[in-house]
């Protein structure tokens, strides 16, 4: 009986000491545009309230076969897409992901993403954690309320 006790405290300071150390990082306005193909992306801002900087390693939703980190870059005048290895967010900062920069990439849509709905994303830090969002599905070409 003891024995089950001391687990169940260790278990209980476990998930206490995961929660403040993602409550560092905050996720403003997560948001999706509305897509009819086998891709889409995800946008927001992520608020890092702590004393060190952290990353954005990996993020993963159920509606796509794979999630990948990305950015828009212009090179010799053609826009390009590129796969990043993390997203920094500085200690204290925030850090945008937003259209025509840096971004959340869902490959292999498993249906479309419809305008009014919203689905799971599950983001990674380095030292924060895992964080889950909730991203609703704005219309097509939206700008998530950013005027470009």
């Amino acid at each position: 009986m003891v024995k089950t006790m001391m687990i169940a405290a260790l278990l209980v300071l476990g998930t206490a000491t995961a929660q403040a150390e993602t409550a560092t990082v905050q996720i403003d306005h997560p948001w999706s545009r509305a897509s009819a193909g086998k891709t889409g992306a995800v946008y927001m801002t992520i608020k890092n309230g702590g004393a060190a900087d952290d990353k954005l390693v990996a993020a993963a939703s159920p509606v796509a076969g794979k999630v990948e980190l990305h950015i828009e870059i212009m090179d010799n005048g053609v826009m390009k897409m590129r796969p990043l290895p993390a997203i920094d967010v500085k200690a204290n900062g925030e850090t945008m992901l937003k259209p025509g920069g840096m971004h959340v990439m869902l490959i292999g849509l498993k249906h479309p993403l419809k305008q009014g709905e919203s689905f799971p994303l599950t983001l990674t830090f380095e030292k924060a954690g895992k964080v889950t969002v909730t991203v609703p599905i704005e219309k097509a070409g939206a700008m998530g309320g950013m005027k470009m």
